[in-house]
């Protein structure tokens, strides 16, 4: 790791050099796990001290390719679907999926080969591709925690174990395979049960959490029960299936 500034090297499992220095090491590849809006000043800042020919990588699910500096005739990306949280290690690469990008096709064959070592799944999607991936897991992660947070506060409010939710947590989770998600949805919404979903807007006191129940009760009834608008009534014993307890 090289750092233009003074780091605590102990904080870091790997060795950290002087960004200076960088000029003296014989470098096979380079890898810029930085922010996001941060790839574009930085990679400039290495043309002053790396040839051109040498690969160079970010690690951006997001990031166009471009954002590297054009100085730099191999370009690729290199990202770990996965949310990394400082002072977490990564332990299970094999089971990280790994997408990759490339600007030419000796870039593609290093980086590819390097993704093979590391992970039993990797993909290879242009900047498109992966910018329509990210987004789907700030879907699929990042929301879901932020359901999680209010299901967790709730409970708390009152006196209730969250961990009671932690197996229908875990189940659901676990289920989920390349099937289309919607195929096991299940719960009010999913069965036009209109009179649960009054009764539970009521208990919502925030006004924050009613529109966001509100709204994904509003999604789930449009493409559960598409017969139906979604804000026509329904009477709680309509006959739709659902296999789940909520």
């Amino acid at each position: 790791m090289a750092s233009r500034n003074p780091v605590d090297k102990s904080d870091w499992p790997v060795p950290v050099v002087a960004y200076d220095a960088l000029r003296n090491y014989e470098l096979t590849a380079l890898f810029l796990a930085v922010p996001d809006n941060a790839i574009a000043e930085v990679s400039k800042a290495l043309t002053e001290l790396l040839p051109p020919t040498l690969p160079i990588f970010h690690t951006s699910g997001a990031t166009p390719i471009d954002r590297i500096d054009a100085y730099f005739r191999h370009r690729g990306v290199l990202w770990p679907i996965r949310s990394l949280r400082r002072g977490e290690p990564v332990t299970d690469w094999r089971d990280l999926p790994l997408v990759v990008f490339a600007s030419d096709p000796p870039t593609r064959t290093y980086i590819t080969k390097l993704a093979d070592q590391l992970s039993a799944t990797m993909a290879y999607l242009d900047d498109t591709q992966r910018a329509q991936l990210h987004l789907a897991a700030v879907f699929s992660n990042n929301f879901v925690t932020v359901l999680y947070d209010v299901a967790h506060q709730l409970c708390q409010q009152h006196g209730i174990p969250f961990e009671l939710l932690l197996p229908i947590i875990r189940n659901t989770a676990g289920q989920q395979d390349s099937s289309p998600p919607r195929a096991r949805q299940t719960g009010a919404a999913a069965r036009g049960d209109t009179a649960t979903i009054e009764r539970h807007l009521t208990l919502l006191t925030d006004p924050a959490y009613r529109d966001l129940y509100q709204s994904l009760t509003d999604l789930i009834l449009q493409y559960r029960l598409p017969q139906h608008h979604p804000h026509l009534g329904r009477d709680a014993h309509d006959d739709f299936e659902d296999e789940g307890v909520a």
